[in-house]
C-alpha cells in the first residue's frame, strides 16, 4: 500500500490513507518507529486503533480483529467530510472491502477492490472453514463485494477465471502484480567465496505453506556439512515448527524471529538458494507468493514446491527448479545440484532478476491503476483517492 501511495503521490494525485497501526505479522516489529515512520507519508494517513491485539496464533481472535478494524474504519469514514473520486480498498481480509462499500455509498465515489487473496477459498484450502452456514455467508459477502466494485485489480493471473465466474465482466478486471521498488531492484548481490551455502525461507509459517517438508529436507541433507537452512518467519505454525526442529536435533537448521522487510531482504542477499512451498490444494495453484519476487530481486535461484501459477512464473523466468512429484528426495536433489554448481546458481539467479526487472517494477506496473483512474472525466486539477487497508 505504501508503494502505491508513493507512486500516485509522485504523479500528482491527492491521496489519503485510512488504516490501522502497523501490526503485521506482529506489533513488536514496529516498536522502533524508524523502521516504518515516514513524516512525509504520515501527514496523509489517518490511523484507527483497534483494541484487539492478538494477530497470528489464534484464528478466531484474528477474525475478531478483522471485524473490529472494519467497524472502526466505517466510524472514521462517517467522520470524514472530504470529497473523494475513488475508494481503493485491499484484501485479503474480506471485511475491509465492506468498509469500502460503505465509503462508496457515503462519498458517492467509485470503488476499486484490490484482490490479493481469494477469501474464503484460501481458508477452505487450509481447512479452517467446515461449517456450511459460515461458507454460505462468506461466499455471499464475497459476491456482493465483487459486484459493488467498479473495478477489480488482481495480483495473480490465476484469480481471473475465479472472479469472472461470479459474473464480473472481463473489462472490470485488471492485472497489477505485487511489485518491487527501484531501490529493491538496485541491491548489490553478495559474492560468496566460502564453500558454506545457506538455503533460506522467509515469510509466513502457516497452514498454507507446508514448511514441515523443509524440515524433512534438512534432515535428509544432514550429512552435507556445507549446506545449512535458515527460516525467517512468523505464523500459525511457527511454534510447532520450532518444536519439530528441536525434536529432530537439526544442527543445520535455524529458525529466526521475523524481521522488518529491509532486514529480511538483507538476509536473502546473504543466502545462496531460496525455497518456497505451498500445500497441494487447488486454491493455492492460483497464487504467486510475494517471497518469489523477493528472491528474484535478490538474484537467488529458487527451489519450489508449488504448482499452478507460481510454477508457471518460475519456469517462465527460468530462475529455479520446480518439483514435479513433490517429494523430499526430489527437492533435496535440486538443492544438491545447485550447491555443487556455482555457475548454475548465478545463471538462474540472474534470470530471475531480469524477469523481475522486466515485469515486476512499481514504476511500470502502476500504469494499470493509472489507466483506471484516468478513465473518469475529472475537471479538477487532481484526483482524490482514499485508500483503506490493514497496514502491512
Amino acid at each position: 500500500m505504501k508503494n502505491i501511495y508513493l507512486e500516485l503521490n509522485e504523479r500528482g494525485y491527492d491521496v489519503k490513507i485510512l488504516t490501522s497501526d502497523p501490526s503485521y505479522p506482529n506489533r513488536n516489529l514496529y516498536k522502533d518507529s524508524s523502521y516504518w515512520y515516514d513524516e512525509n507519508i504520515e501527514k496523509d494517513i489517518v490511523r484507527i486503533h483497534p483494541k484487539t491485539r492478538k494477530y497470528t496464533r489464534n484464528l478466531f481472535r484474528r477474525l475478531i480483529l478483522y471485524i473490529e478494524v472494519a467497524f472502526r474504519l466505517i466510524l472514521a469514514i462517517c467522520k470524514d467530510k472530504e470529497k473523494y473520486d475513488y475508494i481503493f480498498v485491499s484484501t485479503p481480509s474480506i471485511f475491509i472491502p465492506v468498509a469500502g462499500m460503505f465509503a462508496k455509498r457515503k462519498m458517492k465515489a467509485k470503488l476499486i477492490v484490490d484482490v490479493r487473496d481469494l477469501w474464503p477459498e484460501s481458508l477452505i484450502g487450509i481447512g479452517f472453514f467446515n461449517k456450511n452456514w459460515i461458507l454460505k455467508f462468506a461466499y455471499k459477502l464475497e459476491y456482493k463485494i465483487y459486484h459493488a466494485a467498479d473495478n477489480i485489480i488482481i495480483n495473480s493471473k490465476g484469480f481471473y477465471s475465479y472472479i469472472s465466474s461470479t459474473g464480473i465482466a472481463p473489462n472490470r478486471i485488471s492485472f497489477m502484480p505485487n511489485s518491487l521498488t527501484e531501490k529493491e531492484l538496485s541491491t548489490v548481490p553478495k559474492k560468496n567465496i566460502s564453500d558454506q551455502l545457506t538455503v533460506i525461507y522467509t515469510g509466513n509459517i502457516g497452514l498454507a505453506q507446508d514448511i514441515e517438508k523443509l524440515i524433512l529436507i534438512a534432515e535428509h541433507l544432514k550429512e552435507y556439512k556445507n549446506i545449512s537452512f535458515k527460516i525467517i518467519g512468523y505464523g500459525y505454525q511457527k511454534k510447532e515448527l520450532g518444536e519439530s526442529i528441536e525434536a529432530k536435533q537439526l544442527p543445520n537448521m535455524q529458525l529466526i524471529e521475523p524481521k522488518n522487510r529491509e532486514d529480511t531482504l538483507a538476509e536473502i542477499v546473504d543466502a545462496d538458494i531460496a525455497y518456497v512451498s505451498l500445500v497441494e490444494k487447488d486454491v493455492f495453484k492460483k497464487v504467486l507468493p510475494r517471497k518469489v519476487m523477493d528472491y528474484m530481486s535478490m538474484r537467488k535461484p529458487i527451489v519450489a514446491d508449488v504448482a499452478g501459477y507460481a510454477k508457471e512464473v518460475i519456469e517462465d523466468a527460468q530462475c529455479g527448479f520446480v518439483t514435479e512429484d513433490r517429494t523430499v528426495a526430489e527437492l533435496s536433489d535440486y538443492i544438491i545440484k545447485l550447491a555443487q554448481d556455482k555457475q548454475l546458481r548465478n545463471r538462474l539467479g540472474e534470470n530471475g532478476y531480469q524477469y523481475a526487472f522486466r515485469t515486476l517494477r512499481w514504476k511500470t506496473n502502476i500504469e494499470t491503476l493509472l489507466k483506471i483512474l484516468e478513465e473518469r472525466d475529472v475537471t479538477e486539477e487532481s484526483v482524490h483517492v482514499c485508500m483503506e487497508s490493514l497496514h502491512k
